[in-house]
């Protein structure tokens, strides 16, 4: 899950020019209220940049670290570690901005685009102010049984960042589309489909065609993945179609919490 929070990093080559050196904590991205944490990915079973985990919590910290966390010119041939260490700018426990830091490389990446940077600052910053860190899943019945729980979420000191559950969908279900003259691609069969789905619901829904096994092996064939409120399920009646069972999303919060 932590990699849900991890911006694109485009590994791309770039056109090499030069930037004005700023602060990843600049401001635009940052005020009083503002905390900045450094989290290597728990997922990394080497731990190898583990030892740069930092945390800024206060003003006093913030300003220590502004000129450490300075970048410089955009890199023409950068590269990316598997799992580097990501830098979030962090107000009322939500990300508002974020880095992928690559010690081994000397770079960070913001917005796909790499950077230079003294990843020596990092040690220091960790050194200073070390954090040490764990991550929490808690899963929902539904949004109201979530609400009950919020408020002390938010209010625990050692919770540091907060991924919400998304209530947006309650589930999901396949349909099977033989490919034919009506069904010649995926377009061809969102056209026919949206219009039956709206007719059924008004809330957000999504139609989608993923490279699954099924989709990739049998080609005379299309699966098609519509996530939906469940009402659209019962109600959507289609002739000589198959329809897979209905499958209910788990509603799942992240919390990444001190654990020093």
């Amino acid at each position: 899950m932590f990699k849900q929070l991890l911006l694109t990093a485009s590994l791309a080559f770039s056109t090499f020019s030069y930037a004005q050196v700023t602060s990843m904590i600049n401001d635009k991205n940052s005020d009083a209220s503002t905390k900045v944490y450094g989290m290597a990915f728990l997922t990394d079973a080497t731990k190898a940049n583990e030892k740069y985990n930092f945390i800024l919590e206060n003003q006093a910290a913030i300003q220590f670290a502004k000129p450490l966390l300075e970048y410089g010119f955009q890199a023409s041939n950068a590269q990316a570690e598997e799992n580097g260490l990501m830098i979030y700018v962090v107000k009322d426990k939500k990300v508002v901005d974020q880095w992928l830091a690559n010690p081994t490389f000397y770079n960070v990446f913001h917005d796909g685009i790499p950077y230079s940077f003294n990843a020596d600052n990092l040690a220091v910053l960790a050194d200073k102010y070390p954090l040490i860190y764990k991550e929490e899943k808690r899963q929902y019945k539904n949004e109201k049984e979530y609400k009950k729980e919020r408020d002390a979420l938010y209010r625990d000191p050692y919770n540091l960042i907060i991924v919400e559950p998304d209530f947006t969908y309650e589930g999901y279900f396949e349909i099977q589309f033989p490919k034919n003259e009506q069904f010649k691609n995926t377009e061809a069969i969102d056209a026919y489909l949206r219009p039956l789905i709206e007719k059924n619901s008004k809330k957000k829904f999504d139609i989608n065609y993923a490279l699954s096994e099924k989709n990739i092996l049998d080609r005379n064939q299309f699966t098609m993945t519509i996530v939906s409120e469940e009402n659209v399920y019962k109600k959507l009646k289609l002739d000589n179609l198959e329809k897979g069972a209905w499958q209910t999303l788990p509603y799942e919060a992240y919390i990444y919490k001190k654990n020093n």
